[in-house]
């Protein structure tokens, strides 16, 4: 077996340790000991506390989307916890007017009880991610339609097979068009569907922290906003914009534009 630095010099220590039995001293014991003890140390604190971050962020975000939800639902419940993501589900107010159903709430967190990716993200950066998704309550828009800022180029590589066999969209904003890569099944479809001003609106106003945002009737749920969990992150307006969405596709989901 072939030992490389920086390793080689502390394993011919610990031989030599060996060798010399008894007249060894305890700062030797501690020199020897101390390297793979910080390793365990850091290994089993990681695991507990790296749980305990990915979890506190998912209550707190819980909170505060129920505060922000207060009026669709009573209560939001967490399943499939895991030590770097969860879903939540609501409990629905019966007396509201919901425009959605099938809602959800997905994260996905760093693994920060691993210590090679708390390495990396010290590098690369953090990167947490929670997602809004949900279905309108009328029906699936028989389109697809896919909106990634242009510096996302993780997604844009992703999903390249489906924005492929897609169509891009010019919205005739300088502001919009130049921040986004904007794709649908058909042009047609495409422009109809986000023509509503307040939805173009809100979709920019979250642009910071918007990773993808798509309309896919063949996905369930259709209609997904993934975004980045950073400062620029706001769920008040995340809201917003998902309600718009939701009752967009309610309205336009029977037209005939976007049955062709």
């Amino acid at each position: 077996m072939t030992i490389y630095p920086p390793f080689k010099d502390y394993f011919i220590f610990i031989i030599q340790f060996f060798l010399q039995g008894e007249s060894s001293g305890l700062l030797d014991y501690v020199i020897i000991f101390l390297g793979p003890g910080l390793v365990l140390f850091f290994t089993f604190y990681l695991l507990w506390a790296g749980r305990r971050k990915n979890h506190k962020i998912i209550n707190v975000s819980k909170d505060a989307l129920l505060e922000i939800f207060s009026n669709e639902f009573d209560d939001l419940v967490t399943d499939q916890l895991s030590s770097n993501g969860g879903l939540l589900f609501p409990k629905y107010k019966k007396s509201s007017n919901i425009p959605f159903k099938d809602f959800r709430v997905v994260f996905a967190l760093e693994e920060r009880h691993l210590m090679l990716s708390v390495i990396i993200s010290w590098f690369s950066g953090v990167n947490d991610y929670i997602a809004i998704e949900g279905n309108a309550k009328k029906g699936k828009l028989p389109a697809k339609i896919q909106i990634i800022p242009n510096h996302e180029e993780g997604q844009i590589k992703k999903h390249q097979d489906l924005l492929f066999q897609l169509k891009d969209i010019k919205l005739n904003s300088e502001l919009l068009d130049q921040f986004f890569l904007i794709r649908a099944t058909s042009v047609k479809m495409g422009s109809f569907f986000l023509i509503d001003k307040p939805l173009l609106k809100q979709i920019y106003s979250i642009r910071e922290s918007l990773v993808r945002l798509s309309v896919d009737s063949s996905e369930d749920p259709s209609i997904r906003l993934y975004c980045r969990i950073n400062k620029e992150l706001d769920l008040v307006k995340l809201h917003k914009l998902f309600l718009t969405l939701t009752e967009r596709v309610n309205q336009v989901a029977d037209k005939k534009v976007m049955k062709r």
